[in-house]
């Protein structure tokens, strides 16, 4: 149980589910409740990044499988997953497959299946921004070495590539 810097978002359309979420993980993450999906978009907006968002699958307005879709397109490296009471085999590989869904958690959820959940899903998001990170490093190093081999092998385009830089 240690202490995670990444904030997760849960978003749901019952207000004393997102309290007794709150209160079971307090300690446990850095979390933010949204009551709604238009809500949980405004957070994203506001006060993100999310290393994760849980969202409910049946929601007014907006599906959970449109709302983590949108998020997808707002925030790629987070982690999406669905925690939904109503779990029919269509609803739940539609999530998967349109939202691009990590987990899809059964509601009740005992909190250390969703403690398990949680910390995978931030070692997922740990890696994404890890790759990330590697690949920038991997482009600007391969830049930089072709700058460098362009300035041995001819190094006058090179000053002058230099000057107008």
């Amino acid at each position: 149980m240690t202490q995670m810097q990444e904030k997760i978002l849960f978003v749901d359309d019952e207000s004393n589910l997102l309290v007794a979420i709150k209160r079971q993980l307090r300690g446990e993450y850095t979390i933010d409740t949204a009551l709604g999906p238009k809500e949980g978009l405004s957070f994203i907006k506001t006060k993100g990044p999310y290393a994760v968002v849980v969202s409910d699958l049946r929601m007014p307005h907006m599906d959970g499988i449109e709302f983590l879709r949108q998020v997808r397109e707002m925030a790629p490296d987070t982690v999406r997953m669905m925690l939904s009471g109503n779990a029919d085999m269509d609803s739940a590989v539609n999530a998967i497959n349109c939202g691009s869904i990590f987990q899809f958690l059964l509601k009740p959820c005992n909190k250390t299946m969703l403690i398990s959940a949680l910390d995978q899903g931030i070692r997922q998001y740990r890696l994404i921004i890890a790759e990330k990170e590697i690949l920038e490093k991997t482009l600007k190093g391969c830049i930089k070495v072709l700058t460098e081999v362009l300035g041995l092998v001819n190094p006058e385009a090179f000053g002058r590539s230099f000057r107008i830089k």
